[in-house]
């Protein structure tokens, strides 16, 4: 016989409330990008919703916690790519804006 597979109901709801938490932090971004907008400090948050939410799509959809060690680390080292660059682009453009930089 196969080996069987997790059940449909437990998968399902997994992949459920992996989506409610992507809802969820959409309208939190939306609801930050609102409040903040213009604002100092407001790319670091977009920085870490954005982080959170593609770890949620790796491990949820991309089936990241079934896949090799290596591929994992270089899957969550990418995902946290944008979110760095994020940050860093908009602590430079404070910087320049204010004077803090040539």
């Amino acid at each position: 016989m196969s080996q069987a597979s997790p059940a449909p109901k437990s998968t399902l709801r997994l992949l459920f409330l992996a989506w409610l938490g992507l809802m969820l932090l959409t309208g939190v971004s939306i609801l930050i990008g609102h409040e903040l907008h213009g604002k100092a400090g407001l790319q670091p948050l977009v920085a870490g919703v954005l982080w959170l939410k593609s770890w949620l799509v790796v491990r949820y959809f991309l089936e990241g916690r079934g896949i090799h060690y290596f591929f994992r680390r270089v899957l969550y080292v990418f995902i946290a790519i944008t979110p760095l660059c994020l940050v860093g682009l908009g602590l430079w453009h404070e910087g320049v804006v204010f004077g803090l930089l040539p």
